[in-house]
Protein backbone atom coordinates (compact mmCIF):
# COMPACT_ATOMS: atom_id res chain seq x y z
CA UNK A 1 0.00 0.00 0.00
CA UNK A 2 2.74 2.50 0.91
CA UNK A 3 5.01 1.72 -2.35
CA UNK A 4 1.74 2.32 -4.23
CA UNK A 5 0.75 5.72 -2.55
CA UNK A 6 4.32 6.70 -2.94
CA UNK A 7 4.29 6.14 -7.07
CA UNK A 8 1.23 7.69 -7.46
CA UNK A 9 2.99 10.35 -6.04
CA UNK A 10 5.92 10.74 -8.41
CA UNK A 11 3.38 10.33 -11.27
CA UNK A 12 1.98 13.02 -10.05
CA UNK A 13 4.51 15.23 -9.19
CA UNK A 14 5.44 14.37 -13.07
CA UNK A 15 2.49 14.93 -14.97
CA UNK A 16 2.28 18.72 -12.89
CA UNK A 17 5.85 19.29 -14.14
CA UNK A 18 4.82 18.63 -17.50
CA UNK A 19 2.14 20.99 -18.08
CA UNK A 20 2.80 23.38 -20.65
CA UNK A 21 2.94 26.72 -19.82
CA UNK A 22 0.70 29.48 -21.24
CA UNK A 23 1.48 31.81 -23.81
CA UNK A 24 1.25 35.39 -22.94
CA UNK A 25 -0.65 35.99 -25.64
CA UNK A 26 -2.85 32.63 -24.53
CA UNK A 27 -2.75 33.82 -21.00
CA UNK A 28 -6.02 33.31 -19.54
CA UNK A 29 -8.24 36.30 -17.19
CA UNK A 30 -6.85 37.02 -14.18
CA UNK A 31 -8.40 35.40 -10.73
CA UNK A 32 -10.12 38.88 -8.98
CA UNK A 33 -8.35 37.98 -6.12
CA UNK A 34 -10.89 40.20 -4.13
CA UNK A 35 -14.18 38.42 -5.54
CA UNK A 36 -12.98 35.22 -4.17
CA UNK A 37 -12.15 36.39 -0.70
CA UNK A 38 -15.18 38.86 -0.41
CA UNK A 39 -17.52 35.30 -1.59
CA UNK A 40 -15.40 33.16 0.48
CA UNK A 41 -15.76 35.09 3.39
CA UNK A 42 -20.08 36.13 3.26
CA UNK A 43 -20.49 32.03 3.09
CA UNK A 44 -18.34 30.85 5.58
CA UNK A 45 -18.46 33.70 7.73
CA UNK A 46 -20.71 34.10 11.36
CA UNK A 47 -23.75 35.15 9.83
CA UNK A 48 -24.70 31.92 7.59
CA UNK A 49 -23.97 29.87 10.64
CA UNK A 50 -22.49 27.17 8.57
CA UNK A 51 -25.24 26.15 6.09
CA UNK A 52 -26.37 23.66 7.42
CA UNK A 53 -29.14 21.45 5.39
CA UNK A 54 -32.11 22.42 5.18
CA UNK A 55 -31.42 25.74 7.43
CA UNK A 56 -32.31 29.19 6.50
CA UNK A 57 -28.91 29.85 7.05
CA UNK A 58 -28.89 27.43 3.67
CA UNK A 59 -31.15 28.92 2.20
CA UNK A 60 -29.80 32.54 2.92
CA UNK A 61 -26.74 30.62 1.16
CA UNK A 62 -28.70 30.17 -1.94
CA UNK A 63 -30.20 33.45 -2.12
CA UNK A 64 -26.39 35.06 -2.02
CA UNK A 65 -25.09 32.86 -4.64
CA UNK A 66 -28.01 33.52 -7.24
CA UNK A 67 -27.27 37.19 -6.72
CA UNK A 68 -23.83 36.80 -7.36
CA UNK A 69 -24.28 34.95 -10.54
CA UNK A 70 -27.27 37.05 -11.54
CA UNK A 71 -24.06 40.10 -11.34
CA UNK A 72 -21.94 38.22 -13.66
CA UNK A 73 -24.45 37.83 -16.09
CA UNK A 74 -25.44 34.22 -15.48
CA UNK A 75 -28.98 33.89 -17.15
CA UNK A 76 -30.97 31.57 -14.11
CA UNK A 77 -31.46 27.70 -15.47
CA UNK A 78 -34.89 27.13 -14.38
CA UNK A 79 -36.86 29.65 -16.47
CA UNK A 80 -36.93 33.36 -16.25
CA UNK A 81 -35.61 34.55 -13.27
CA UNK A 82 -35.50 31.14 -11.55
CA UNK A 83 -32.37 30.63 -9.93
CA UNK A 84 -33.58 28.28 -7.25
CA UNK A 85 -34.94 24.65 -7.54
CA UNK A 86 -36.69 24.04 -4.03
CA UNK A 87 -36.36 20.18 -2.81
CA UNK A 88 -38.31 19.00 0.12
CA UNK A 89 -36.66 15.95 2.22
CA UNK A 90 -38.58 14.16 4.72
CA UNK A 91 -36.23 12.54 7.70
CA UNK A 92 -37.39 9.49 10.02
CA UNK A 93 -37.02 10.79 13.27
CA UNK A 94 -37.57 8.52 16.96
CA UNK A 95 -40.32 9.27 19.28
CA UNK A 96 -37.54 8.88 22.00
CA UNK A 97 -33.66 7.97 22.37
CA UNK A 98 -33.13 4.40 21.09
CA UNK A 99 -32.47 2.47 23.81
CA UNK A 100 -30.93 -1.24 24.07
CA UNK A 101 -31.96 -3.52 27.70
CA UNK A 102 -30.31 -6.55 28.36
CA UNK A 103 -32.03 -9.00 31.02
CA UNK A 104 -29.88 -12.01 32.56
CA UNK A 105 -32.00 -13.85 35.26
CA UNK A 106 -33.20 -11.07 38.01
CA UNK A 107 -30.46 -8.49 36.40
CA UNK A 108 -30.94 -5.99 33.94
CA UNK A 109 -28.81 -3.51 32.11
CA UNK A 110 -30.14 -0.32 29.91
CA UNK A 111 -27.64 1.21 27.71
CA UNK A 112 -28.98 4.49 26.19
CA UNK A 113 -28.23 6.37 22.70
CA UNK A 114 -25.29 8.41 22.85
CA UNK A 115 -24.15 7.82 26.47
CA UNK A 116 -22.50 3.92 26.20
CA UNK A 117 -23.51 3.05 22.63
CA UNK A 118 -24.85 4.21 19.14
CA UNK A 119 -27.21 2.77 16.90
CA UNK A 120 -26.73 3.03 13.05
CA UNK A 121 -30.41 3.53 11.47
CA UNK A 122 -32.29 1.63 14.16
CA UNK A 123 -34.98 -0.91 13.72
CA UNK A 124 -38.38 0.17 15.53
CA UNK A 125 -37.64 -3.14 17.54
CA UNK A 126 -35.34 -5.16 17.60
CA UNK A 127 -34.48 -8.77 20.11
CA UNK A 128 -32.59 -11.45 20.03
CA UNK A 129 -30.40 -13.76 22.77
CA UNK A 130 -27.49 -11.73 23.13
CA UNK A 131 -23.97 -14.05 22.48
CA UNK A 132 -20.49 -12.79 22.97
CA UNK A 133 -17.83 -13.60 20.36
CA UNK A 134 -14.05 -13.24 19.30
CA UNK A 135 -13.90 -14.00 16.03
CA UNK A 136 -16.23 -13.18 13.09
CA UNK A 137 -15.69 -16.40 11.29
CA UNK A 138 -17.92 -18.37 13.92
CA UNK A 139 -20.68 -21.00 12.53
CA UNK A 140 -23.92 -18.95 10.93
CA UNK A 141 -25.98 -20.58 13.51
CA UNK A 142 -23.98 -19.37 16.53
CA UNK A 143 -25.05 -15.87 15.03
CA UNK A 144 -28.55 -16.22 13.66
CA UNK A 145 -31.01 -14.10 14.74
CA UNK A 146 -28.93 -13.08 17.42
CA UNK A 147 -27.09 -9.46 18.52
CA UNK A 148 -23.58 -9.95 19.25
CA UNK A 149 -21.42 -8.35 20.99
CA UNK A 150 -18.22 -8.63 18.93
CA UNK A 151 -15.48 -8.42 21.58
CA UNK A 152 -12.26 -6.74 20.13
CA UNK A 153 -9.45 -4.99 20.95
CA UNK A 154 -9.89 -3.02 18.19
CA UNK A 155 -13.03 -2.21 15.74
CA UNK A 156 -12.77 -4.71 13.23
CA UNK A 157 -15.15 -3.48 10.26
CA UNK A 158 -14.84 -6.53 8.08
CA UNK A 159 -15.66 -8.55 11.05
CA UNK A 160 -18.44 -6.76 11.73
CA UNK A 161 -19.87 -7.19 8.07
CA UNK A 162 -18.88 -10.96 7.90
CA UNK A 163 -21.41 -11.15 11.13
CA UNK A 164 -23.99 -9.27 9.76
CA UNK A 165 -23.86 -11.24 6.31
CA UNK A 166 -23.84 -14.30 8.81
CA UNK A 167 -27.50 -13.20 10.37
CA UNK A 168 -26.68 -11.59 13.20
CA UNK A 169 -29.79 -9.03 14.47
CA UNK A 170 -27.08 -6.82 15.45
CA UNK A 171 -23.70 -6.19 15.90
CA UNK A 172 -21.99 -4.03 18.98
CA UNK A 173 -18.11 -3.22 18.45
CA UNK A 174 -15.92 -1.27 20.38
CA UNK A 175 -16.12 2.41 18.74
CA UNK A 176 -12.96 3.50 16.95
CA UNK A 177 -11.08 6.55 17.15
CA UNK A 178 -13.05 8.05 14.07
CA UNK A 179 -16.67 7.05 15.78
CA UNK A 180 -15.66 8.45 19.26
CA UNK A 181 -14.65 11.96 17.76
CA UNK A 182 -18.19 11.90 15.76
CA UNK A 183 -19.84 10.40 18.78
CA UNK A 184 -22.67 13.23 19.12
CA UNK A 185 -23.41 13.53 15.65
CA UNK A 186 -24.12 9.94 14.86
CA UNK A 187 -25.90 9.61 17.83
CA UNK A 188 -28.11 12.56 17.30
CA UNK A 189 -28.60 11.39 13.37
CA UNK A 190 -32.29 9.82 12.47
CA UNK A 191 -33.39 6.38 12.59
CA UNK A 192 -32.89 6.57 8.53
CA UNK A 193 -32.33 8.06 5.33
CA UNK A 194 -33.46 11.22 4.07
CA UNK A 195 -36.38 10.73 1.67
CA UNK A 196 -35.91 12.91 -1.28
CA UNK A 197 -39.60 13.73 -2.41
CA UNK A 198 -39.78 13.39 -6.04
CA UNK A 199 -37.10 10.65 -6.16
CA UNK A 200 -37.28 7.05 -6.74
CA UNK A 201 -35.17 5.37 -4.19
CA UNK A 202 -32.68 3.05 -5.54
CA UNK A 203 -33.23 -0.65 -4.83
CA UNK A 204 -30.33 -1.62 -2.20
CA UNK A 205 -29.00 -5.01 -1.30
CA UNK A 206 -30.35 -7.49 1.23
CA UNK A 207 -31.81 -5.62 4.13
CA UNK A 208 -28.59 -6.41 7.20
CA UNK A 209 -28.83 -5.67 10.71
CA UNK A 210 -28.37 -3.23 12.61
CA UNK A 211 -25.01 -2.05 13.99
CA UNK A 212 -24.12 -0.59 17.08
CA UNK A 213 -20.97 1.05 18.24
CA UNK A 214 -20.12 0.97 22.18
CA UNK A 215 -17.83 2.81 24.77
CA UNK A 216 -15.24 0.92 26.50
CA UNK A 217 -17.73 0.77 29.61
CA UNK A 218 -20.93 -0.20 27.41
CA UNK A 219 -18.58 -3.21 26.77
CA UNK A 220 -17.36 -4.31 29.42
CA UNK A 221 -21.30 -4.45 30.97
CA UNK A 222 -22.36 -6.34 28.07
CA UNK A 223 -20.12 -8.90 28.16
CA UNK A 224 -21.45 -9.49 32.04
CA UNK A 225 -25.03 -10.04 30.34
CA UNK A 226 -23.67 -12.56 27.74
CA UNK A 227 -26.90 -14.90 27.52
CA UNK A 228 -29.08 -12.63 28.41
CA UNK A 229 -32.21 -11.44 26.20
CA UNK A 230 -31.37 -8.42 24.67
CA UNK A 231 -33.98 -5.54 23.37
CA UNK A 232 -33.87 -2.74 20.86
CA UNK A 233 -36.21 -0.42 21.31
CA UNK A 234 -36.54 3.24 18.72
CA UNK A 235 -39.81 4.13 18.48
CA UNK A 236 -40.95 6.41 15.38
CA UNK A 237 -41.55 10.45 15.62
CA UNK A 238 -42.93 11.93 12.68
CA UNK A 239 -40.90 12.45 9.47
CA UNK A 240 -38.47 16.33 9.86
CA UNK A 241 -39.56 18.26 7.03
CA UNK A 242 -36.75 20.71 5.77
CA UNK A 243 -36.44 22.30 2.41
CA UNK A 244 -33.09 23.11 0.70
CA UNK A 245 -32.04 24.35 -2.84
CA UNK A 246 -30.13 23.63 -5.61
CA UNK A 247 -28.85 27.07 -7.91
CA UNK A 248 -28.13 26.66 -11.46
CA UNK A 249 -27.14 29.23 -14.17
CA UNK A 250 -26.45 29.10 -17.34
CA UNK A 251 -24.21 31.37 -20.12
CA UNK A 252 -25.69 29.63 -23.46
CA UNK A 253 -22.37 29.05 -25.96
CA UNK A 254 -21.75 30.94 -29.24
CA UNK A 255 -21.90 28.14 -31.34
CA UNK A 256 -25.55 26.76 -32.97
CA UNK A 257 -25.73 23.69 -31.41
CA UNK A 258 -24.09 24.65 -28.01
CA UNK A 259 -26.82 23.72 -25.39
CA UNK A 260 -25.56 20.03 -27.13
CA UNK A 261 -22.24 20.24 -25.83
CA UNK A 262 -22.62 21.53 -22.44
CA UNK A 263 -19.98 21.36 -19.82
CA UNK A 264 -21.37 21.50 -15.93
CA UNK A 265 -19.34 23.09 -13.16
CA UNK A 266 -20.65 22.71 -9.85
CA UNK A 267 -19.71 22.54 -6.07
CA UNK A 268 -21.91 22.06 -2.80
CA UNK A 269 -22.42 25.33 -0.95
CA UNK A 270 -23.59 23.62 2.14
CA UNK A 271 -21.98 22.43 5.36
CA UNK A 272 -22.51 21.53 9.12
CA UNK A 273 -24.40 24.24 10.40
CA UNK A 274 -23.90 24.94 14.32
CA UNK A 275 -23.46 22.07 16.61
CA UNK A 276 -23.52 22.76 20.80
CA UNK A 277 -23.60 26.33 19.89
CA UNK A 278 -20.59 26.06 17.93
CA UNK A 279 -20.23 27.19 14.21
CA UNK A 280 -18.50 24.47 11.75
CA UNK A 281 -18.09 27.09 9.13
CA UNK A 282 -17.09 24.55 6.11
CA UNK A 283 -14.87 27.61 5.10
CA UNK A 284 -13.02 24.89 3.21
CA UNK A 285 -15.73 22.55 2.95
CA UNK A 286 -17.09 23.96 0.36
CA UNK A 287 -16.81 27.49 0.66
CA UNK A 288 -13.82 27.03 -1.12
CA UNK A 289 -15.23 25.06 -4.14
CA UNK A 290 -18.56 27.24 -4.40
CA UNK A 291 -16.30 30.41 -4.40
CA UNK A 292 -14.19 28.65 -7.23
CA UNK A 293 -17.57 28.08 -9.10
CA UNK A 294 -19.17 31.61 -8.63
CA UNK A 295 -15.16 33.18 -9.77
CA UNK A 296 -15.70 31.15 -13.29
CA UNK A 297 -18.69 32.55 -13.80
CA UNK A 298 -17.59 36.05 -13.46
CA UNK A 299 -15.02 35.52 -15.76
CA UNK A 300 -16.83 33.64 -18.19
CA UNK A 301 -19.41 35.86 -18.24
CA UNK A 302 -17.69 39.17 -18.54
CA UNK A 303 -16.14 37.77 -21.49
CA UNK A 304 -16.86 36.36 -25.28
CA UNK A 305 -19.41 34.28 -24.97
CA UNK A 306 -17.55 30.35 -25.22
CA UNK A 307 -18.48 27.72 -28.03
CA UNK A 308 -20.43 25.63 -25.68
CA UNK A 309 -22.58 26.50 -23.28
CA UNK A 310 -21.43 26.31 -19.42
CA UNK A 311 -23.87 25.61 -16.37
CA UNK A 312 -23.07 26.78 -13.05
CA UNK A 313 -24.57 24.38 -10.16
CA UNK A 314 -24.52 25.17 -6.97
CA UNK A 315 -26.03 22.16 -4.63
CA UNK A 316 -27.40 21.50 -1.17
CA UNK A 317 -27.62 19.19 1.20
CA UNK A 318 -23.95 17.06 -0.04
CA UNK A 319 -23.05 16.68 3.46
CA UNK A 320 -26.11 14.65 3.85
CA UNK A 321 -25.85 12.11 1.71
CA UNK A 322 -25.61 14.27 -2.05
CA UNK A 323 -29.39 15.17 -1.29
CA UNK A 324 -29.47 18.55 -3.41
CA UNK A 325 -27.93 16.48 -6.56
CA UNK A 326 -29.78 13.33 -6.26
CA UNK A 327 -33.08 15.60 -6.88
CA UNK A 328 -31.06 17.57 -9.73
CA UNK A 329 -30.41 13.76 -11.71
CA UNK A 330 -34.42 13.11 -11.62
CA UNK A 331 -35.58 17.03 -12.71
CA UNK A 332 -32.78 17.98 -14.41
CA UNK A 333 -32.61 21.77 -16.27
CA UNK A 334 -30.96 20.24 -19.31
CA UNK A 335 -30.77 17.34 -20.90
CA UNK A 336 -28.24 14.62 -19.18
CA UNK A 337 -27.20 13.18 -22.53
CA UNK A 338 -26.16 17.35 -23.48
CA UNK A 339 -23.56 17.32 -20.67
CA UNK A 340 -20.31 16.59 -21.71
CA UNK A 341 -18.58 16.49 -18.31
CA UNK A 342 -19.33 17.85 -15.02
CA UNK A 343 -16.24 18.99 -12.96
CA UNK A 344 -17.14 19.63 -9.36
CA UNK A 345 -14.89 21.36 -7.23
CA UNK A 346 -14.48 20.52 -3.79
CA UNK A 347 -11.87 21.25 -0.66
CA UNK A 348 -9.63 23.81 -2.32
CA UNK A 349 -8.58 26.08 0.60
CA UNK A 350 -5.52 23.65 1.56
CA UNK A 351 -2.80 22.64 -0.01
CA UNK A 352 -1.57 18.96 0.22
CA UNK A 353 1.77 18.50 1.47
CA UNK A 354 2.36 15.50 -0.43
CA UNK A 355 1.49 17.74 -3.52
CA UNK A 356 2.06 21.15 -2.84
CA UNK A 357 0.63 23.51 -5.74
CA UNK A 358 -0.98 21.20 -7.56
CA UNK A 359 -4.48 19.69 -7.36
CA UNK A 360 -6.16 15.99 -8.14
CA UNK A 361 -9.08 14.84 -10.22
CA UNK A 362 -11.29 11.93 -8.61
CA UNK A 363 -11.68 8.88 -10.87
CA UNK A 364 -8.32 9.91 -12.70
CA UNK A 365 -7.91 6.49 -14.04
CA UNK A 366 -11.71 5.80 -14.92
CA UNK A 367 -11.43 8.99 -17.86
CA UNK A 368 -9.63 10.92 -20.21
CA UNK A 369 -10.94 14.19 -19.04
CA UNK A 370 -7.93 14.36 -16.32
CA UNK A 371 -4.73 13.71 -19.07
CA UNK A 372 -6.54 15.59 -21.63
CA UNK A 373 -6.81 18.87 -19.21
CA UNK A 374 -2.96 18.60 -18.05
CA UNK A 375 -2.21 18.88 -21.71
CA UNK A 376 -3.26 21.86 -22.06
CA UNK A 377 -2.20 23.69 -18.66
CA UNK A 378 -4.25 22.25 -15.71
CA UNK A 379 -2.11 21.22 -12.39
CA UNK A 380 -3.73 18.38 -11.67
CA UNK A 381 -2.71 14.52 -10.97
CA UNK A 382 -4.30 11.55 -9.86
CA UNK A 383 -6.28 11.29 -6.47
CA UNK A 384 -3.72 10.19 -3.88
CA UNK A 385 -6.04 8.52 -1.45
CA UNK A 386 -7.63 5.78 -3.40
CA UNK A 387 -8.46 4.02 -0.11
CA UNK A 388 -11.09 7.13 0.70
CA UNK A 389 -13.09 6.33 -2.19
CA UNK A 390 -13.15 9.95 -3.03
CA UNK A 391 -14.88 9.91 -6.68
CA UNK A 392 -17.83 8.24 -5.20
CA UNK A 393 -18.71 10.92 -2.48
CA UNK A 394 -18.97 14.18 -4.08
CA UNK A 395 -22.10 15.29 -5.88
CA UNK A 396 -20.25 14.33 -8.91
CA UNK A 397 -20.78 10.84 -8.75
CA UNK A 398 -24.78 11.34 -8.67
CA UNK A 399 -23.91 12.88 -12.32
CA UNK A 400 -21.61 9.43 -12.75
CA UNK A 401 -24.31 7.02 -12.02
CA UNK A 402 -26.24 8.65 -14.77
CA UNK A 403 -23.76 7.98 -17.55
CA UNK A 404 -21.92 11.90 -17.44
CA UNK A 405 -18.29 11.60 -16.90
CA UNK A 406 -17.99 13.63 -13.83
CA UNK A 407 -14.61 14.30 -11.36
CA UNK A 408 -14.21 16.29 -8.24
CA UNK A 409 -11.35 18.46 -8.43
CA UNK A 410 -9.80 19.20 -4.92
CA UNK A 411 -6.35 19.84 -3.28
CA UNK A 412 -5.87 18.07 -0.28
CA UNK A 413 -9.22 16.57 0.99
CA UNK A 414 -8.02 15.00 4.26
CA UNK A 415 -6.27 18.56 6.43
CA UNK A 416 -6.51 18.37 9.84
CA UNK A 417 -9.51 20.87 9.63
CA UNK A 418 -12.52 18.00 7.77
CA UNK A 419 -15.20 18.12 9.39
CA UNK A 420 -13.92 20.31 12.47
CA UNK A 421 -14.53 23.59 13.93
CA UNK A 422 -11.41 24.86 12.87
CA UNK A 423 -12.63 24.87 8.98
CA UNK A 424 -12.68 28.58 9.03
CA UNK A 425 -11.41 31.26 7.02
CA UNK A 426 -8.30 31.78 9.30
CA UNK A 427 -7.32 28.13 7.72
CA UNK A 428 -7.67 28.34 4.00
CA UNK A 429 -5.02 29.60 1.94
CA UNK A 430 -6.56 32.43 -0.19
CA UNK A 431 -3.49 33.22 -2.30
CA UNK A 432 -3.48 28.87 -2.81
CA UNK A 433 -6.74 29.13 -3.93
CA UNK A 434 -6.52 32.07 -5.88
CA UNK A 435 -3.45 30.16 -7.69
CA UNK A 436 -5.53 26.75 -8.65
CA UNK A 437 -8.42 28.72 -9.23
CA UNK A 438 -6.62 30.26 -12.29
CA UNK A 439 -4.48 27.11 -13.06
CA UNK A 440 -7.96 25.82 -14.19
CA UNK A 441 -9.22 28.91 -15.95
CA UNK A 442 -6.75 28.14 -19.57
CA UNK A 443 -8.31 24.63 -19.63
CA UNK A 444 -11.72 25.15 -18.47
CA UNK A 445 -11.66 27.83 -21.61
CA UNK A 446 -10.29 25.36 -23.62
CA UNK A 447 -12.45 22.60 -23.30
CA UNK A 448 -15.26 25.15 -24.08
CA UNK A 449 -14.30 26.28 -27.04
CA UNK A 450 -12.85 23.02 -28.36
CA UNK A 451 -14.44 19.95 -30.12
CA UNK A 452 -13.10 16.96 -27.41
CA UNK A 453 -15.39 15.31 -25.73
CA UNK A 454 -14.43 13.49 -22.57
CA UNK A 455 -14.88 9.43 -22.14
CA UNK A 456 -15.08 6.97 -19.89
CA UNK A 457 -12.24 4.53 -20.46
CA UNK A 458 -13.10 0.86 -21.43
CA UNK A 459 -15.19 -0.65 -18.06
CA UNK A 460 -14.65 2.80 -16.20
CA UNK A 461 -18.33 3.70 -15.66
CA UNK A 462 -19.85 2.88 -12.30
Amino acid sequence: MKSSVLFTAALAAAVAALAPPLSSAARPPAVCAECVKANLERLAGDELRGRGCGTDDEHAAARFIADTLKKSKIEAAFGKDAWLQPVQLLTPTTAQAPSLEVRKGEATLSLAQGREIVVLEPPETLSGPLVVVTDAHVAPETVQGKVVVFDTPIHDLPGVQVLLRAGAAAVIAPANEQVSEHWDELAARGPGRTQVVGVEQRAGGPKLGATIFATPEGMKKLRAMAGGEANLNAPRGSPRERTTYNVVGVLHGSAPDADRHALLLTAHYDHLGVRKGVIFHGANDDASGTAAVLEFARILGSGARPRRTVYFGLFGCEEEGELGAQYIMAHPPMALGDLIANLEFEMIGVDDPQRPGALMLTGWERTNLGPTLLEHGAHVGPDLYPGQRFFERSDNYQLALKGVVAQTVSAWPVPPTYHAASDDLAHVDLKFMDAVIGSMVGPVTWLLNSDFKPDWLPGMKP
